[in-house]
């Protein structure tokens, strides 16, 4: 028997998230271990038992999805697909620059969101019919970071110090210097207060 993948499903709509439970329930490849509807308490579920892939809405009512995607694939690379409601064409072009695997929309098929598991689980990125219209052409960032150095990025944009970081990201403090370092590289910056301006010029942000 095949191991079932561990889906943990993130959305403030009780009725979303019994829809979702009851499209996986008929997959026996699929689990749904978890439902919650507050982003504060996904870092914590998902350190407290095993979570294969998380479906986020980036619209939550306690705090920006788009930062609990930032912590979590931060800090645990996890595999993330965004669910949404609203069609924010730059939201969503952020959530995939910082390593989102698949977005869908709420007014697609429920199949969409299952093939966005599977392509998501199987490494590849997904992006729905409906979604690609709004995105228009997704385009890949001129320079390659990688999801922890995305994730460090997006909290110093947002003014955070190296120990805040440190503490979101659940890394030691001199492994989020060894990463700004090499932003600093990549970016081609003589010094920290470059970054996000030159991470803003490349659109990475």
């Amino acid at each position: 028997m095949t191991a079932k993948h561990n889906i943990l499903i993130v959305d403030d709509h009780a009725i979303t998230r019994s829809g979702i439970k009851l499209l996986f329930t008929g997959l026996d490849r699929y689990a749904v271990v978890g439902t919650l509807d507050r982003g504060a308490m996904v870092n914590a579920f998902v350190q407290s038992q095993p979570v294969d892939l998380v479906i986020l809405d980036l619209n939550l009512p306690d705090v920006r999805g788009i930062n609990v995607l930032a912590e979590i694939i931060g800090s645990r690379d996890m595999t993330v697909i965004i669910l949404t409601g609203e069609t924010v064409p730059g939201e969503i072009d952020y959530a995939l620059k910082l390593g989102a695997r698949a977005v869908v929309s709420k007014a697609d098929p429920p199949d969409q969101i299952v093939a966005a598991c599977d392509a998501a689980l199987a490494g590849d990125i997904f992006v729905s019919a409906h979604m690609r219209e709004a995105l228009g052409k997704f385009q890949q960032p001129p320079v390659a970071l990688s999801s922890r150095q995305m994730a460090i990025l997006h909290y110093l944009a947002q003014g955070e110090s190296n120990k805040e970081i440190a503490y979101r990201l659940a890394i030691a403090q001199p492994t989020v210097s060894f990463h700004i370092a090499e932003l600093r590289r990549k970016l081609d910056v003589a010094n920290n207060r470059k970054i996000v301006e030159r991470a803003q010029e490349l659109g990475l942000l």
